[in-house]
């Protein structure tokens, strides 16, 4: 299947080809109903200066993706032992079996909240297979421009409790993947190649 996006960069930077660039964020939530009628009001207020300030679309994506506490729960076991009581280590493993029997019995999800932002390019420039790709200038323009949207949506939704934090290299490579097959989740980690890598494996030969 043929992606929109051409390659991931150190910085979280989704090259689009002859599309722009776009950055995604990953939001934090509020709980809204348990908020009194006056911060209700400051929250919506707040919301709506962010919306007020844009100059170019944004998306936002709500996702929703299977939870795997296996790692927790092998990390609560694992610290069990060294806290200073017997009856916490106890509450602790207690703890940890509940969760296993949770994660066992139902199927847990947890929702995501992404902020995407994505810039056109400017003017683009053929490369010797015949794609399109944006010029040096260019690119560092959209970047800087990028750079900008995202530090006010983080100051005028920080306003209203929201914690905007930009996901790197890895934790973007792992989002679009996951969109593409949800059931085959790919941990967040920088260490994953990116889409034009090229990836190499040492052979061995016996006789």
């Amino acid at each position: 299947m043929q992606l929109p996006a051409e390659s991931v960069t150190e910085a979280g930077v989704v090259d689009l080809g002859d599309d722009g660039l776009a950055v995604v964020a990953v939001c934090s939530t509020i709980n809204f109903a348990l908020r009194t009628a006056t911060e209700q009001e400051s929250l919506v207020a707040s919301f709506g200066r962010y919306l007020h300030s844009l100059t170019a679309p944004v998306q936002v994506l709500i996702r929703t993706e299977r939870l795997d506490l296996s790692e927790q729960i092998a990390e609560l076991r694992e610290q069990a032992s060294g806290l200073p009581h017997p009856a916490l280590e106890n509450a602790a493993l207690e703890f940890s079996d509940y969760l296993q029997q949770l994660s066992t019995s139902t199927t847990l999800l947890r929702r995501q909240l992404l902020l995407v932002l994505r810039e056109p390019g400017l003017s683009t420039l053929v490369t010797r297979r015949g794609k399109m790709r944006l010029s040096d200038a260019d690119r560092a323009a959209v970047e800087g421009r990028l750079a900008r949207r995202l530090g006010e949506a983080t100051e005028l939704l920080g306003a209203a409790g929201i914690a905007v934090r930009p996901l790197d290299s890895g934790q973007t490579t792992s989002v679009l993947a996951a969109t593409c097959n949800p059931d085959n989740l790919i941990p967040p980690t920088v260490g994953l190649a990116g889409a034009d890598d090229i990836i190499t494996v040492e052979a061995g030969w016996s006789a």
